[in-house]
């Protein structure tokens, strides 16, 4: 899975220079074996399922697979558009990876 990088609706200023986009890596084993899943799932008794994000847990993703800008206090500037555009990344890589395991079992 390649790194995902996100054009800034607002850009925020940097040390040395204004910064337009933020690069993002795939998560690996060691950050969901610390951080865990971004949503929490269940099932209501009528068998409805839905999620609730984890925003502590989103927040920690979005930290740890930060490549650029290496300064993570510079994600304070984001506005909310934004924010959400960072938040839609972290949880982008969770279902592109639940689309490729069921591809594998498809194929089994």
């Amino acid at each position: 899975m390649p790194n995902v990088t996100i054009a800034l609706l607002e850009p925020i200023e940097g040390a040395k220079a204004q910064i337009k986009e933020i690069v993002l890596r795939p998560p690996k084993y060691r950050d969901i074996a610390v951080l865990g899943e971004p949503s929490a799932y269940a099932r209501s008794d009528d068998g409805l399922m839905f999620t609730s994000d984890k925003d502590e847990v989103v927040h920690g993703y979005i930290e740890r697979l930060l490549v650029e800008p290496q300064d993570a206090a510079l994600l304070e500037q984001l506005g909310l558009a934004d924010a959400l555009k960072l938040r839609e990344a972290v949880h982008g890589f969770f279902q592109a990876a639940r689309k490729a395991i069921s591809a594998d079992k498809s194929t089994t």
